[in-house]
C-alpha cells in the first residue's frame, strides 16, 4: 500500500436531505458475468464455528442482530440490510477513513432512494467501526462485524496491516470484504471472500522505480519504510525495480509509526549524498522526513507511495520543504475517472468538502456490495459469490475481480508538489 484509499464509530446520522443525482450520471450500472466459482457448501463443524462467533460476540459486549423487518407506509415489508465499514476514524490516518466513510454514506443514501431497493424491500444502513489503524483492533472490529448477523459484507479495511489479520475472521464467517489495501499478501491468501478494488504494491513500487530511474534520472537513493506491511511492501518493490534498472540503494532504514524525530537519520543519510529519499509509509511521518531532511541540508526530493498523496502532507512538511517531492497513487485523479466529476460535485454538495484520494473507491465498493445484495439477496455466501462475479461500471471505471480477488482495472498515477500542491505528472 495503500488506489487512488478510502469520526465517531457507529452509524452516522445527518439531517441533510439526500442529494438527487441524475440516473445517467451517478446511478451505478451492473452487468452479470458468469459466476467464476460455485457456492461453497456448509463448512466442516459449522455448528462449532457459529458457537465460537456467538461466544466471541458475547465477550465483546455485542448482541446478535438479525436483519430487521418492518413495514412501510403501504404495509409492505422492509428488510434492513447492514453494510459494514472498517477504517481508521481516529488518529493520524483518520483523514482517509473519515472521507471513505462519508462516501459510503452517500452510496447508501442513493441506494435507499433507488427504485430497485424499494422494489426489493431493502433499506441499507451503515455499520461503521474504527480500527484505529491498529492490527489488534482490526481483528476486534472484524469479530464485532461478523457477530452482527445483519451485516452482509464489509467495505474495508484501509491499512494493509489491518486488512490482512482481519481477513481470516471475515472468511470464516463467509463475509466478503472489498478493500483498498494494497499489500499483495492480502489476496495471496486465496480467500474467496477477499476483494481488492485498487492496484497492488508491486505495481505501485515498480511504477515509482521507473519514475525515479527512468524519468527523473536518479541513480542512487536511500530507502525508509515504516515497518508496516504497507510500507515494507512498497519499499521492497521499489528497491527491486530500482536495482533491476541499474540504480544503487545506498542505505535502508526502518522507522516506527508515530515516530517524530528523524534529524539524526537525515544527517547520516546526508553523508552518503543520495539523489532522493524513497519512503514507504504514511503521510505524517513522510512529511516530517521531508521537513527534517531539508533542515539537515539534505535538499533532495522525497519519493513515496499513495499515502503521501494528501494536502495534509504538504501542510505538515511546509510548502517550501515539500516542493519537488513526488508520489505514486493508486488509480487516476477524479477528473480522469469516468464519472469522477459528477461524484466530486455530488460529494461537495452533500458534505461541503472535496473527496480524499480513496473516497471514490469506497463509494464504488459500497455500490458493489449493494448491487450484490440486489442480485443475490442477503445470504453472506450468496453476496460473496455475487461480488466476485459482478462487473460494475462505477465512478472509478469498470470493476471486476480476477480469481484471486484483485481488480482488473489497476491504474497507477504519479504526482509532484508544485507551488504548494500536488500536480499530476504527464501520463
Amino acid at each position: 500500500m495503500h488506489f487512488f484509499r478510502m469520526s465517531d464509530t457507529g452509524i452516522f446520522i445527518t439531517s441533510k436531505e439526500c442529494i438527487s443525482i441524475p440516473q445517467t450520471h451517478m446511478y451505478p450500472l451492473r452487468v452479470r458475468k458468469e459466476p467464476s466459482m460455485t457456492r461453497r457448501y456448509a463448512r466442516v463443524a459449522a455448528g462449532l464455528v457459529v458457537a465460537a462467533v456467538l461466544v466471541t460476540t458475547a465477550l465483546a459486549g455485542c448482541s446478535q442482530k438479525p436483519a430487521d423487518e418492518t413495514g412501510d407506509a403501504t404495509g409492505a415489508a422492509t428488510t434492513t440490510v447492514r453494510i459494514g465499514f472498517a477504517a481508521p476514524l481516529t488518529g493520524d490516518n483518520a483523514i482517509y477513513g473519515q472521507g471513505m466513510k462519508r462516501a459510503v454514506e452517500m452510496a447508501i443514501a442513493e441506494a435507499n432512494d433507488s427504485a430497485e431497493a424499494k422494489a426489493a424491500g431493502y433499506e441499507f444502513v451503515l455499520a461503521a467501526q474504527d480500527d484505529q489503524a491498529d492490527p489488534k483492533q482490526a481483528v476486534n472490529v472484524a469479530n464485532l462485524l461478523v457477530g452482527d448477523t445483519g451485516v452482509v459484507a464489509v467495505v474495508g479495511h484501509f491499512n494493509s496491516g489491518c486488512s490482512i489479520p482481519a481477513s481470516p475472521v471475515y472468511d470464516r464467517a463467509d463475509m466478503a470484504m472489498v478493500s483498498v489495501s494494497s499489500n499483495p499478501q492480502l489476496t495471496a491468501q486465496g480467500f474467496v471472500t477477499v476483494n481488492r478494488i485498487v492496484a497492488k504494491d508491486d505495481a505501485q513500487g515498480g511504477a515509482a522505480a521507473e519514475l525515479a530511474y527512468g524519468t527523473l534520472g536518479f541513480r542512487k537513493v536511500v530507502v525508509i519504510d515504516d515497518s508496516t506491511p504497507y510500507g515494507e511492501g512498497l519499499a521492497t518493490e521499489f528497491i527491486k525495480g530500482f536495482e533491476a534498472a541499474g540504480g544503487q540503494v545506498l542505505a535502508t532504514e526502518k522507522i516506527q509509526a508515530k515516530e517524530v524525530d528523524f534529524s539524526a537519520l537525515m544527517t547520516r543519510f546526508g553523508a552518503v549524498d543520495p539523489d532522493a529519499i524513497y519512503y514507504g509509509g504514511a503521510h505524517t511521518e513522510g512529511a516530517l522526513i521531508s521537513k527534517q531532511a531539508k533542515a539537515a541540508g539534505l535538499t533532495v526530493p522525497v519519493v513515496g507511495g499513495d499515502m503521501l498523496f494528501s494536502a495534509d502532507y504538504v501542510s505538515i512538511a511546509g510548502a517550501t520543504n515539500a516542493e519537488g517531492d513526488l508520489c505514486t497513487s493508486l488509480g487516476l485523479p477524479l477528473e480522469q475517472q469516468p464519472r469522477g466529476v459528477d461524484f466530486k460535485n455530488a460529494y461537495l454538495e452533500r458534505f461541503g468538502q472535496e473527496p480524499e484520494a480513496y473516497d471514490s473507491y469506497a463509494y464504488d465498493s459500497a455500490w458493489i456490495i449493494i448491487n450484490a445484495v440486489l442480485e443475490a439477496g442477503t445470504d453472506r455466501v450468496a453476496v460473496a459469490e455475487a461480488i466476485r462475479s459482478l462487473s460494475y461500471e462505477g465512478v472509478t471505471g469498470t470493476v471486476d475481480f480476477d480469481d484471486a480477488g484483485d481488480t482488473k482495472n489497476a491504474a497507477i498515477s504519479t504526482y509532484k508538489v508544485v507551488g504548494g500542491a500536488w500536480e499530476q505528472l504527464s501520463r
